[in-house]
């Protein structure tokens, strides 16, 4: 799959915000017959709180330096993903430093390209995709990193003891002591590695 067509539709990470807040806006004047409103101010706060408070230290930004930046990265996202809410605004903030472009595309006006994408069979957001100048694919990251995946595991392995609800509850509050270390230090690996 070549991938640059989907680069040169994407958003840039401030129009994504804007399209995301009027969507959201959109939601509330309608009467938001399917409740996602809710995620929209939820994530919108959430990533409002990161992008003001999260910053690369001075050794994460020495990191990076022996980062390859010959890619571009495509994000596939929804305004109303938890996930992606906690995660865009490190991974913008990793792109900017390393100088690298970054767009977005929404996973629900692109469902073939979400479906090359997929986790374990899932539309599973968001998901990170490194893209080399001939637009193929250098590498993925997403939809959370590794402990989120594991929280998951352990929900869908005994749904009845741990609720979807509990998942989600329990999730959040990993990524707020995590303060992105786990999705700096995964994407990191991984782009130290492609």
């Amino acid at each position: 799959m070549n991938l640059s067509n989907y680069l040169e539709k994407g958003y840039s990470y401030s129009d994504y915000l804007t399209k995301v807040e009027k969507t959201f806006q959109e939601l509330e004047e309608s009467g938001d017959e399917k409740g996602f409103a809710q995620y929209y101010s939820m994530n919108l706060k959430r990533i409002d709180r990161l992008n003001n408070t999260f910053e690369l230290s001075e050794a994460q930004k020495e990191q990076l330096k022996s980062v390859n930046t010959n890619f571009s990265l495509l994000v596939i996202s929804e305004g109303w993903c938890g996930d992606a809410a906690q995660s865009m605004p490190i991974v913008n903030k990793i792109m900017e430093e390393l100088g690298v472009t970054q767009k977005i595309l929404f996973r629900d006006e692109n469902p073939e390209l979400m479906d090359a994408y997929l986790t374990d069979g899932a539309r599973s957001i968001p998901m990170y995709v490194g893209v080399d100048a001939n637009g193929k694919e250098l590498f993925r990251f997403g939809p959370r990193p590794k402990a989120g995946m594991e929280m998951l595991e352990k929900h869908k392995s005994d749904p009845d003891n741990y609720t979807a609800d509990e998942f989600h509850k329990d999730l959040q509050v990993w990524y707020n002591q995590d303060k992105g270390e786990s999705t700096f230090k995964e994407l990191l690996q991984i782009l130290t590695s492609k």
